[in-house]
């Protein structure tokens, strides 16, 4: 007689794996491994990938994070992985990667869609956690077999608080005394491994580059106190504060990257010094010049300087009381960061040439446009020059006025 073991488990079909096609492909597979894994024709998953893209470009960063994330057909690793791998040899946590990565695809791609500011971060924090957040499963209490035995009466040194009444407290429950604490989220402590390894290893850079930062901090100080007392005795220009800086930081972290002691935390010192040669490059102004407010009024011609200089602040230049000139004059006017304000009477024949590094023009409290091609074009933004014309109702010999101004405001005034 035969009989059948009903305990015999049918045979499993084989567990389907998502992998990029060799066979179907038209770039690297991914419509092709889509459509086998879930049956269906690979031509929807390309449509949608090209509809999409139209729609500030989802379909192909789709595509591009499928092509990392879904490893090739007859391999077991994506190209991912291989990066996963790279940053954990160089201790880099993977989620500080995956977090600034989500902001700068917030910033660059997306920003269009968002309903609110915050909203695509706030998204792309809570797939972190969700990924990089998992906590490790606790380990099951085991389950005792034993009888139960009978309650032991306390005694008189079985009292609460006692040594011996936590003992006891301990044996009647020893799966509470047995239980760990959960551990914490795998991302915790990478990121606190990182954190501490970080710290160790920013105060072996510092003991290190300590004498070339200490140098190049004594022969910058010493600089600017010698150009200092040359501005005070002769004037300095003032961009040369700014190109002495640079240039000291610069051969500081030079020197430093070569005996392998670069002192990093000068390089800072780079923006404010790189922004001083951006602002004030053409600037003919020294702190020798004076700061604060200055108004020239002069009421004849030969009150009339050819020069006024100021470094930063307000300069006004009052000509409402100059009668019209018998020789042609020039007059420049020389200013680092402020305003000037140039007042003409309707009779004088004065012509202002401004030229203003970065800011903006007015003519009697009104921005200036020019028309060239048909096109309006404002006089305010980078490098900037204009000139103001005399009115018809000027008389005398011409005046030139040329304002060399790095940056602010420059108003000319026609009453």
């Amino acid at each position: 007689m035969t009989t059948t073991d009903s305990s015999a488990v049918p045979p499993q079909a084989p567990a389907r794996l998502l992998r990029r096609s060799r066979t179907d492909r038209v770039a690297a597979g991914v419509a092709g491994g889509l459509g086998e894994y879930f049956g269906l024709d690979p031509v929807l998953f390309r449509v949608l990938f090209a509809v999409s893209a139209f729609f500030g470009g989802a379909g192909v960063l789709g595509y591009v994070l499928a092509w990392a994330a879904i490893p090739d057909e007859g391999t077991q690793r994506a190209a991912v992985d291989g990066w996963v791998a790279a940053l954990r040899r160089r201790r880099i946590p993977v989620w500080l990667v995956a977090a600034i990565a989500g902001v700068i695809l917030w910033c660059v791609a997306f920003s269009w869609w968002a309903p609110g500011p915050f909203f695509p971060v706030l998204v792309v924090v809570v797939l972190l956690v969700v990924l990089f957040g998992r906590r490790n499963p606790a380990p099951v209490p085991p389950t005792s077999s034993a009888p139960p035995t009978a309650p032991v009466p306390p005694t008189s040194s079985d009292e609460p608080g006692s040594p011996a009444a936590s003992a006891v407290s301990l044996e009647k429950d020893p799966v509470a005394s047995s239980t760990p604490m959960p551990p914490a989220p795998d991302w915790v402590s990478s990121a606190r491994q990182w954190i501490d390894e970080s710290k160790r290893a920013s105060r072996e850079r510092r003991r290190r580059a300590f004498p070339i930062r200490i140098a190049t901090l004594l022969t910058l100080v010493v600089t600017l106190i010698v150009l200092g007392i040359a501005d005070a005795a002769s004037g300095i220009r003032l961009p040369v504060y700014f190109w002495c800086v640079g240039a000291i930081v610069a051969a500081g972290l030079l020197v430093g990257m070569v005996l392998r002691r670069t002192p990093w935390s000068m390089a800072p010192l780079l923006i404010p010094a790189l922004a001083g040669m951006i602002a004030f490059g053409n600037s003919g102004a020294s702190l020798h010049d004076g700061v604060g407010q200055k108004t020239w009024s002069p009421t004849s011609a030969s009150e009339l300087h050819g020069s006024y200089r100021l470094a930063f602040g307000d300069a006004v230049l009052d000509l409402r009381d100059l009668p019209s000139l018998d020789a042609p004059r020039s007059v420049d006017i020389t200013l680092a960061a402020g305003q000037v304000e140039i007042k003409l009477p309707p009779t004088l024949n004065a012509t202002v040439y401004g030229n203003v590094r970065l800011g903006q023009i007015e003519i009697d409290h009104r921005r200036v446009a020019s028309t060239h091609g048909g096109s309006i074009h404002r006089v305010n933004g980078y490098d900037i020059e204009h000139t103001v014309r005399p009115p018809d109702t000027a008389t005398g010999a011409p005046l030139t006025i040329t304002v060399h101004q790095a940056d602010g405001n420059l108003s000319v005034l026609r009453h």
